[in-house]
């Protein structure tokens, strides 16, 4: 897997969860390359990539850390099972996915992006059919995200 395919994705999550929902002051984890199955969070947005690239893209959380990116969205506390916090969630990934898409295209993949799936509840297992996964996580002084990105060239 190339950087040049995942740094948009990182980038784009920075910006998005730094400027729009006031998480600031990022660093990176350790990253590492997984090949199992990808294993949920306590929340989890799945997009899926086509064109050049195809895959998909993970952004996991806990729950509380997801809460509080819809309580940033909304202006008051939603739990995540409510429709207005799922969809909240939902826009925040959707702004994501945007950014990063146009990082892609800047950088010569022309790329599409699906609309986030918003699975909850922790341990469910995706397959990223048998494609690398690079476990990217962001690390805010107050939340972090694990970001897990499956592409390869199609």
């Amino acid at each position: 897997m190339k950087v040049e395919w995942i740094n948009p994705f990182i980038r784009a999550a920075n910006h998005v969860l730094g400027e729009m929902v006031a998480f600031e002051h990022s660093q990176l984890g350790r990253i590492e390359m997984e090949e199992k199955p990808y294993t949920t969070e306590e929340v989890t947005a799945m997009l899926g990539v086509s064109g050049v690239l195809s895959g998909s893209v993970l952004l996991g959380m806990t729950k509380e850390v997801a809460e509080r990116i819809v309580e940033r969205m909304v202006g008051e506390t939603t739990p995540i099972e409510d429709l207005l916090g799922e969809s909240a969630l939902g826009e925040v990934v959707n702004m994501i996915s945007g950014s990063a898409l146009r990082f892609l295209e800047s950088a010569g993949f022309s790329c599409n992006i699906t609309p986030p799936v918003v699975i909850r509840g922790k341990g469910a297992v995706i397959s990223t059919m048998e494609r690398q996964r690079l476990v990217v996580p962001i690390q805010f002084p107050d939340a972090v995200f694990q970001l897990s990105v499956a592409l390869r060239q199609a």
